[in-house]
């Protein structure tokens, strides 16, 4: 086994650590905002601020609301236009893989369409396994 080989299991190692630290780290911040939640009260909907002596608390409570698209057909002309175009909006967004087959397929049209479009690198991930585990 060569050296390298040896460190990459050793920052692999680390790495496994690292996580199940911080998977703990997580679970135990979740348990304290529970009991403060219990402590201080939770709106339905919005915020909701308590004193302490030394710190200010608030809890925020919401919803996460998505349209279901085919139903919004079908009962979007039971209300005026005007109201619906208010409360759903029409998102325009990249479609990637389309973009892709075009920078491949016709370089000349990728070049136009490239200019309103902003490309950043990600954040590189890391995924390891225990070679035991196979």
């Amino acid at each position: 086994m060569s050296n390298n080989a040896s460190r990459l299991d050793q920052l692999a190692y680390q790495l496994e650590i690292a996580k199940e630290n911080e998977l703990s780290a997580k679970n135990h911040r979740i348990a304290i905002e529970e009991e403060i939640c219990l402590l201080a009260g939770v709106k339905p909907e919005g915020s909701l601020s308590v004193n302490g002596e030394y710190y200010k608390v608030t809890t925020v409570a919401g919803f996460t609301r998505s349209l279901d698209t085919n139903k919004w057909l079908k009962v979007k002309d039971r209300v005026p236009a005007h109201i619906a175009n208010k409360i759903i909006r029409q998102k325009m967004e990249l479609d990637t893989k389309q973009l892709k087959n075009l920078q491949d397929l016709d370089p000349a049209h990728y070049n136009i369409v490239a200019e309103a479009i902003t490309t950043k690198p990600k954040k590189t991930s890391v995924r390891f396994q225990r070679l035991e585990d196979q």
